[in-house]
């Protein structure tokens, strides 16, 4: 998966001072994109003809890029200030590593409702492999470099979704899905996840036993986390997806999936009109997702 030119960023009027201690600057603003590159390794178990257990670990690369805008006149030491604090804050560099881990124990029937209907519940839980940080706010509010971006929650959360899939007339079907994460308890760094829903609806048509094309919606909703039982206002957000995409099997029976998803919509919780610096609105790190590109490919063994 490739997601695109993620942009975020806040306006501030902190600087950090050669000796280390955190000032007033003029008005500025940090600029932030990340693009994101994610391989997930899935294993699926068939256990009889309606059990399975699903287990999928991923692997992210995160490419963050941060500037500066000037809003008010800065002088050349007032900038040295405010780089060493952006620094502190965003940096020009490239993370890796493992991401939280998912594993499911999944029922599905068939012609529940109508013939050749589809129905699968999951439940499971996510295993904490990816990395996490420690509270960025007291980090900040010190002077000291800090990360927002993390790999996993550091706990493991309790999820369930399930899929509904109906055939309509022909190759043309409908399905629909939901899914939900709860996090519960916070990690020894004081953090706590947000929880989070995502539901999908969409049409598939197979034009023929190695074809077929998908379009969808997805919605996401996801709560506040906290650091310490304190809101993180970085966290927070619904957005909403348009997707469209196409299966086809290859040689040796191999599927092969690709899938453009393109934003529609995007709303923070977090109220930024509250507060205004120097007559501007202030925004926060939260970003505004770009278009994602995916690839699948299945193999049974």
């Amino acid at each position: 998966m490739r997601w695109f030119d993620a942009q975020g960023g806040h306006l501030e009027t902190k600087g950090i001072s050669p000796g280390g201690e955190v000032i007033d600057v003029p008005l500025h603003r940090h600029h932030v994109k990340l693009n994101i590159f994610r391989v997930d390794i899935g294993l699926k178990y068939q256990f009889g003809s309606q059990w399975m257990l699903e287990v999928n670990v991923p692997y992210e690369t995160k490419v963050q890029e941060a500037t500066i805008e000037e809003i008010e006149l800065v002088s050349r030491a007032e900038r040295e200030t405010i780089v060493r604090n952006r620094n502190n804050h965003h940096r020009n560099e490239t993370y890796t590593g493992l991401t939280d881990a998912d594993i499911f124990l999944g029922y599905r029937t068939v012609s529940l409702f109508k013939e050749s209907d589809f129905l699968m519940g999951r439940i499971g839980t996510t295993i904490p492999f990816g990395k996490t940080e420690e509270d960025p706010w007291k980090l900040g509010d010190a002077g000291l470099e800090h990360l927002h971006i993390q790999f996993g929650t550091g706990t493991f959360n309790p999820m369930a979704d399930l899929h509904y899939s109906l055939p309509l007339y022909k190759g043309l079907g409908v399905n629909a899905s939901v899914r939900g994460k709860l996090p519960f308890y916070e990690n020894s760094k004081t953090y706590r996840g947000s929880k989070e829903l995502t539901y999908t609806a969409g049409l598939n048509y197979h034009f023929s036993d190695w074809l077929s094309l998908q379009a969808g919606y997805l919605g996401f909703y996801q709560s506040y986390a906290y650091w310490a039982g304190e809101l993180d206002i970085n966290s927070g957000l619904r957005f909403s997806m348009a997707s469209v995409g196409a299966s086809l099997v290859t040689p040796y029976n191999i599927p092969l999936s690709v899938a453009l998803m393109l934003p529609l919509s995007q709303e923070t919780l977090y109220d930024d009109t509250s507060t205004l610096l120097g007559g501007v609105y202030e925004e926060r790190d939260a970003f505004k997702f770009g278009p994602l590109l995916s690839l699948t490919v299945l193999y049974s063994f």
